[in-house]
């Protein structure tokens, strides 16, 4: 995702302080190693945004094909 591990660390620790209960449960490493889950409130958060992601891209489809006709060409990998 391009960023550091330290500063997803930090979002998470974010999103689970804005929210009523935790979004990431995660256990320190060790023998076993650690590890994080989404908690129940995670798994419905995500679902939620997801619905929305999904809701916007089709309410915005025409507008957003609009834009990109409007674009110059650029090459790949640039």
């Amino acid at each position: 995702m391009g960023m550091s591990y330290k500063r997803a660390w930090e979002l998470i620790g974010t999103l689970n302080a804005m929210f009523r209960a935790p979004l990431v449960d995660s256990t320190r490493g060790g023998p076993g190693g650690g590890g994080a889950v989404l908690t129940e409130l995670g798994r419905e958060v995500l679902a939620q945004y997801r619905a929305f992601e999904a809701e916007a891209a089709a309410g915005g489809a025409e507008h957003l094909a609009a834009l990109r006709a409007l674009l110059r060409d650029i090459p790949e990998g640039k």
